[in-house]
């Protein structure tokens, strides 16, 4: 546990990482995506992986007031093939990978996409997946979701500055008081991305692992969060 979690907190080279563990970086290799695939199971088992399927969102936030929507972006290495890098290339002069995720007021994150290739928009993530929500449900999103709108959902998202024009003090304030809720999905971005291996280049080039270690990172997110509110209940 040790081993695979430091892994995942440090993002070191793997024969950096084979060192401190005294063994050889191939073995480092085996028992990284070994050890990755068990913690992935064992958070699955004390349920705090967040979920897959936009459609079952209906049941899951079944009693909820409201959620926070958002995209986040990992940086990758820069890929051999032309098609790869065109296909990754973010517009940020850099290469990356993005996901979308949605959370609770409490910073549970409750949904993940499945991992896209830079140049994909946030919008067109949800227009792939497209969520599922209960009706009468608040839904706080950016101005990356323009157009993005769940039947019978409750949409706050700020008002984007018009083209050659400002906006007005009220929204001005409106678009604050937004912000200061919608931070919620920013600290919860935060505590996944404490796992380093989700907020450094990922280096790693194993088919899925990329997938898989966003998915690891918002389940350790979780368990920090039940950790927590246990103590607090306790």
């Amino acid at each position: 546990m040790f081993f695979i979690l430091v892994y995942l907190k440090t993002n070191p080279l793997q024969e950096l990482h084979a060192i401190q563990f005294e063994m050889t970086q191939p073995q480092a290799n085996r028992w990284i995506h070994l050890l990755s695939e068990i913690l992935r199971r064992t958070l699955k088992t004390l349920g705090e992986l967040p979920d897959r399927n936009s459609k079952r969102l209906i049941h899951i936030l079944q009693g909820c007031e409201e959620v926070l929507l958002d995209g986040t972006e990992r940086p990758i290495q820069r890929p051999l093939d032309e098609d790869w890098q065109s296909a990754c290339y973010s517009g940020k002069k850099t290469h990356s990978i993005k996901n979308n995720l949605l959370c609770t007021n409490n910073l549970r994150i409750v949904w993940l996409s499945s991992t896209y290739k830079g140049h994909v928009h946030d919008k067109k993530i949800c227009d792939e997946e497209p969520l599922l929500l209960p009706k009468g449900i608040r839904l706080w999103q950016d101005t990356g979701f323009i157009g993005h709108k769940p039947d019978g959902v409750e949409i706050c998202m700020p008002k984007k500055k018009p083209k050659g024009k400002e906006l007005t003090c009220v929204e001005k304030q409106e678009n604050k008081r937004i912000s200061g809720v919608r931070i919620k999905v920013e600290h919860a971005i935060g505590g996944m991305k404490k796992c380093r291996i989700v907020k450094e280049r990922f280096r790693c080039h194993k088919f899925g692992f990329e997938d898989m270690v966003i998915l690891i990172a918002c389940g350790l997110h979780n368990f920090r969060i039940s950790h927590k509110m246990s103590h607090i209940t306790n």
